[in-house]
Formats: C-alpha cells, sequence, structure tokens
C-alpha cells in the first residue's frame, strides 16, 4: 500500500505520482488471516519487526509483539530475493527506523507534557504503535489512511485494545478532504499535536515540490508548539523504485527543505543514528548509502 497523492483536489490541483491500491485481509490455508494485496513497504516493515521481536531480549531494539500477527506466521519473503540488500541490512534498518521513530515521539510528548494531547499518523498502514507505545497510553492518535488499510489492521488485531485513544479517520487521502476528515474525528487546530509523516516510504513517492506543499498544509493545521517527524529517501539509495521521485543529498538539504516548507529541525543521517544505538554491522557506509530521519517544530 503506497499513498502517493496527498492534496485534496477540491483545494489544490491532483498530484502527478502514481499510487497502488490498498491492502485487505486474506485467509491463508490454516484460516490464519494475513495482509495482502498492496501491502507492499508496510508488510514489509512488519516482516522485518517481526524478525527483530523473535531476537533474544538483550539484543532487540525494539520489541513489537503485534509483527507477526499483521504479517502472518508464513510470510511470503521472496521481495527478499530482488533486493540488493540481504535480509540483516532489512531487519536493522526498519529496526533502527521504528526505535528511533518511538523514541522521537517520547521525546515529543515528554518534552511538551500535557499540552500535546494529539498526534496525527498520515499513512498510518499497519503501525501498531497506539496498542503498544506506552507514552501514548490515554493520548489522543489519529490514524489516516484508506478505509481499506485502517480496517484490515483492525481485522488482523481483532481481540486487540489499543492503549491510546484511537480515532481511524478513513480517507483516500488523493481525493478526500482529509484535514476536514480530521476535524470531524476531533482533531484540534489550536492544541499543540505530533504529526507523523515518515513511517513508510511514501514520501519519497512525491515530487520535492508536492511535498513542500503537504508540509505547508500539515503546518497549517498545526498549532505552534507542534512537532513533525519524518523520513527522507537519499540519492542512491540502491532500494528506491520507479515510483520515487524526490531523493535528498545530504542531511542539510533535508533541513533547508523543512525551513522553507514552515518548519525547523534537524536531520540525521541514517549511519548517525545507527551509531547511537549500537546497530552499524549491516548498514551500508554513507559513501554508498543514504536516507535521513528529521525531526522538526512549527
Amino acid at each position: 500500500r503506497t499513498v502517493a497523492q496527498l492534496i485534496s483536489p477540491k483545494t489544490r490541483p491532483p498530484l502527478a505520482a502514481p499510487s497502488l491500491r490498498p491492502c485487505n485481509v486474506a485467509r491463508d490455508g490454516s484460516g490464519r488471516r494475513r495482509a495482502c494485496g498492496g501491502a507492499g513497504d508496510q508488510h514489509r516493515d512488519m516482516l522485518a519487526q517481526g524478525e527483530e521481536s523473535s531476537k533474544p531480549p538483550e539484543l532487540q531494539l525494539i520489541s513489537d509483539p503485534f509483527a507477526q500477527r499483521l504479517c502472518g506466521e508464513d510470510p511470503d519473503l521472496g521481495w527478499m530475493e530482488s533486493s540488493p540488500h540481504p535480509q540483516a541490512f532489512w531487519v536493522d534498518m526498519m529496526a533502527l527506523r521504528t526505535r528511533w521513530l518511538d523514541d522521537a515521539l517520547v521525546d515529543v510528548l515528554g518534552t511538551t507534557g500535557a499540552v500535546l494531547t494529539q498526534v496525527v499518523v498520515l499513512g498510518a498502514g499497519l503501525d501498531a504503535r497506539p496498542w503498544r507505545l506506552e507514552a501514548l497510553r490515554g493520548v489522543a492518535v489519529f490514524e489516516v489512511d484508506f478505509p481499506e488499510v485502517l480496517e484490515a489492521k483492525v481485522m488482523l488485531l481483532e481481540g486487540c485494545e489499543p492503549i491510546a485513544t484511537l480515532q481511524a479517520v478513513r480517507a483516500n487521502l488523493a481525493v478526500d478532504d482529509w484535514a476536514a476528515k480530521l476535524a470531524d474525528a476531533g482533531f484540534s487546530r489550536d492544541k499543540a499535536s505530533s504529526v507523523a509523516a515518515g513511517g513508510a516510504d511514501w514520501i519519497g513517492y512525491l515530487t520535492s515540490e508536492e511535498l513542500q506543499e503537504l508540509f505547508k498544509r500539515i503546518g497549517g493545521l498545526a498549532a505552534p508548539g507542534s512537532g513533525l517527524l519524518a523520513t527522507f529517501t537519499g540519492e542512491g539509495s540502491g532500494h528506491t523504485t520507479s515510483m520515487h521521485r524526490s531523493m535528498w543529498a545530504s542531511a542539510p538539504h533535508v533541513e533547508r527543505f523543512l525551513s522553507e516548507s514552515g518548519w525547523e529541525g534537524q536531520a540525521s543521517t541514517y549511519m548517525e543514528v545507527a551509531t547511537r544505538y549500537g546497530r552499524t554491522a549491516h548498514i551500508p557506509p554513507e559513501s554508498d548509502w543514504q536516507y535521513f530521519l528529521a525531526t522538526a517544530r512549527r
């Protein structure tokens, strides 16, 4: 599942980037449910997070008890055969990104304190943070994604209650007025919020102009003091596809872009993050592979 058009045509020109159909739920031969269809990079993420979560506790960067349930007990690993990177890279890459985003959310919630009571996740996909991340307990979390995606996740997590106050914002971000749907779901423009827009790779499917328009629109919805968390694919990263429309040369390049889009923040390279968490063995050197993780404030 990939979101590639994010601005409502009712108020903005239609975006040119392509899109993939959303995921749905099917049953395998044993009757187990699993995500299928266009789950794409989100399904890949769950596979990698499941591998990381199966390690001994002292070796884990993350522990996601829902990952295996979301991707199935006998997942298809065929996508790895066509990847230029080994499985160990994908496990470490996804574990690092997940841990970084977990810690960034904890930091934003901690530094903002009681003022920040709402989190928006654009393109939420199969992300299970509202179910597992303790810092989100009691926090209003608005997950925005295709109706099919959000319904599939609820089915796959049947019997599990989220610890966040979860609001599903069912919107096709290519055609719906998702900002209005956010307001209808209870999102307040008067309260500081955290917007996570980088849990998957869909940001790279927009041109830089489209992405700047998106970030400006998010800024128009967010009260002063709000935070933005996003990830950016680097030039020559080696795992891009024909759908990627924007890539980034350096962390300062990302920071300048954020500033021009109305946000002030700091970007880190993947190697910097990997070094911080002591997980560098399978991350390529920056001369061969680039990926950036950014936090910003309005």
